[in-house]
This record gives structure tokens, sequence and C-alpha cells, in this order.
């Protein structure tokens, strides 16, 4: 594109300057301080040539306004670089301690789990202990009310005997009296 351009503006000056030889009448040129009198070959060349350096200044002007535009779009996609590079290296920082924090939570659900656990397995043998505790303690009342019974039955036994052996020793005394209160003591 850059070698088109110049192609055409070497064309474009030798035309100028074919225009201007053909032109060799002298004019007169007014201008704001007076008037001069020149070849219009030179009119011709010096209005280019003034076209030229005017164009060449807002060239310049152009690619000096196009550098500073591009300079602080290089410094905003810098910060802007810097800027991603600063979020992800945050990113990547939040991420470990999302990990870290998930790993505790999880260490912290097994450990609770775990106290939960022992603590559910000393309460299942306290509450076993207690059983056992009641079981023997029925078992062992259970034993003594069976050897009072035993007791009482040997007392009853005996003093069946013994009211046996007295009413025997009565039979023989004297004659058994009669009545509601004898009848009651049987």
């Amino acid at each position: 594109m850059r070698l088109v351009f110049i192609v055409l503006m070497i064309i474009l000056a030798l035309l100028i300057a074919a225009v201007a030889v053909l032109n060799s009448e002298v004019v007169t040129v007014n201008y704001l301080f007076g008037q001069i009198e020149l070849n219009l070959f030179a009119v011709i060349l010096g209005s280019t040539l003034g076209g030229i350096l005017i164009m060449m200044f807002f060239s310049i002007y152009r690619s000096i306004h196009n550098y500073i535009n591009s300079e602080s779009q290089r410094n905003l996609k810098k910060e802007l670089q810097r800027r991603v590079k600063t979020l992800e290296d945050e990113k990547k920082k939040l991420e470990n301690e999302l990990g870290k924090l998930q790993k505790e939570r999880e260490e912290a659900a097994a450990k609770s789990h775990a106290e939960l656990e022992a603590e559910k397995k000393k309460m299942e043998d306290e509450l076993n202990r207690q059983r056992k505790e009641r079981e023997d303690a029925a078992a062992k009342e259970h034993a003594e009310l069976e050897a009072e019974k035993e007791k009482l039955q040997e007392k009853l036994i005996k003093q069946q005997k013994n009211i046996g052996g007295t009413e025997a020793q009565d039979d023989t005394g004297s004659p058994e009296k009669k009545g509601f209160w004898g009848f009651l003591k049987k």
C-alpha cells in the first residue's frame, strides 16, 4: 500500500513538473505586503512544494498523534495485562485457600464424626453396664427373695410341726376346748 502511494506521488510530481515547464510566462503575484513578478513555472512549483510541506506537517502531526495514542494504548494494555496477572494470582491464592478450608472442614467433620462415634460407643457401653447392673441387682434380689421364701417355708414347716406336736400333747393331757377361739387357733 505504501509502495503504491509512493509511485502515485512520483507520477503526480512528474505531471506537475511537465505542466510547470510548459508554462514559462511571467506573472504578477499579489500577497499581503506587496506584489512580485515571477515565472509561472516558479509559482506552480512553489505552490506544489508549499502543499507538499503542509501535507508533510499534517502527516508528521498525525504520526505523532498516532504514536501517542498507540503508546497510551500500549501502556493501557500493559496495565490491563498486569491487572489480569494480579487477578489470576489472587484467584489461585483464593482457590488454594478454599482448598485448604475445604480440607480443614472435611477433617473437622471426620474428627467430629469420630468423636460422636466414640461418644456413642461410650454411651452404649454405659447403657450395657447399667443394664447388667440392673439385671445383676434383680437376680440378687430374686435370689434373696428365694432365700427368704425358703427360710419362711422352713419356719412355717417348723411352726406346723410345733403346732402338730403341741396338739399331740394336748390330746394326751386335757380334752380340747371347743369354741370360737379354739376354732380360730386351728
